[in-house]
């Protein structure tokens, strides 16, 4: 079905304000509709994304997409007010994370000049000019261009990063659910924004990229013992090897599926995974609609995405695994260094 920006806008301030249920409730059966519009042009895009990397010799580490979780559409509502609905730029997002900062400077070159057969909208380049948090990405925001008008004019988000810049922001949406707060942007703890944003600025020194400016005064090795003292005082390491959260059967790789609904259970430390196929996506859409409605969101996450593989899936999106696996790896060795060079005690 077709609606009009103007009536989702309308169905998503309903869902912050009304107080019947009911009245939310067919307001979230119509977004739920509308935000499986963007499967179909994800796909589209995502393929023709691949074709570019595949011609230009760019071999990027996951190309994945998914849809916007309805815990984070209220969020960001409820954050920016005047924001409607209709206008949200990523309910359907897709992401490639690429090797180095050559592949992403390629990619990004090529794709200023290539639409991708859409109308570009804008391109935001938080690589260079980073967000207050220490995030870095470059988002090109696309209009769909259809024939058939339940896709016409759809707005959907590329983002393109480094794998460090990727595991800097999966470590950051793990420790905001830890913290039950958007780290993400820049809400929550100050000792783990102000940590986080050190440790961005460590790994933009790495890729020879500008450094946040609260830190344009301060020496590599300043912030290394800075980051060596938060990572010590919040326990960081510790607490995020404890929150992995055990996958073994998505590393065997036996799911059969184009879309996987994700539900993690935060409190009990485990995920539960329910495939579909490409001819079931309103299936998928409906489960995913009710599980959101279920949820607690304290002690749950549920998320609907696709991807070539599990194992793909789950580099894609590690913080719906709670696994933080290489951001880790690369803490514990600036710490080493920080011992090696006889910075700390």
């Amino acid at each position: 079905m077709t609606f009009s920006k103007k009536e989702i806008s309308k169905a998503g301030l309903l869902i912050l304000s009304s107080k019947s249920i009911e009245a939310r409730n067919t307001a979230l059966e119509k977004i739920n509709e509308w935000r499986a519009n963007h499967l179909h042009p994800l796909n589209v895009m995502k393929n023709a994304l691949l074709r570019i990397t595949e011609k230009q010799n760019i071999e990027p580490i996951l190309v994945s997409q998914r849809l916007k979780r309805l815990t984070s559409i209220e969020y960001k509502l409820d954050l920016n007010e005047s924001m409607g609905l209709g206008g949200m730029q990523d309910i359907g997002g897709f992401r490639a994370v690429l090797k180095d900062t050559k592949d992403l400077a390629k990619l990004k070159k090529i794709l200023d000049k290539n639409k991708l057969n859409h109308k570009l909208k804008r391109v935001v380049d938080y690589v260079e000019r980073p967000k207050e948090s220490g995030y870095r990405s470059v988002h090109f925001i696309y209009i769909y261009n259809s024939k058939i008008d339940k896709y016409q004019g759809l707005l959907l988000e590329l983002q393109i990063r480094t794998k460090l810049q990727h595991n800097w922001a999966t470590a950051v949406e793990t420790a905001g659910i830890l913290t039950k707060t958007s780290l993400k942007s820049s809400q929550g703890p100050d000792e783990w924004l102000d940590f986080f944003k050190i440790v961005s600025s460590l790994f933009a020194i790495k890729e020879k990229l500008p450094v946040l400016k609260e830190h344009s005064e301060r020496t590599m090795e300043n912030l290394m013992v800075e980051c060596y003292n938060f990572t010590k005082k919040l326990n960081i390491i510790p607490i995020l090897k404890a929150l992995r959260i055990s996958a073994r059967q998505i590393e065997i790789d036996n799911y059969i599926g184009d879309y996987y609904i994700i539900n993690i259970n935060i409190k009990e430390m485990f995920v539960n995974i329910t495939t579909f196929k490409k001819t079931q996506f309103e299936e998928a859409t409906d489960e995913y609609l009710e599980l959101e409605k279920s949820i607690e969101e304290s002690e749950n996450a549920v998320v609907l995405v696709s991807s070539i593989s599990m194992k793909s899936l789950k580099k894609a999106y590690p913080s719906y695994f709670l696994d933080t696996s290489e951001f880790i790896a690369a803490l514990e060795k600036m710490n080493q260094n920080c011992k090696d060079w006889n910075l700390v005690k």
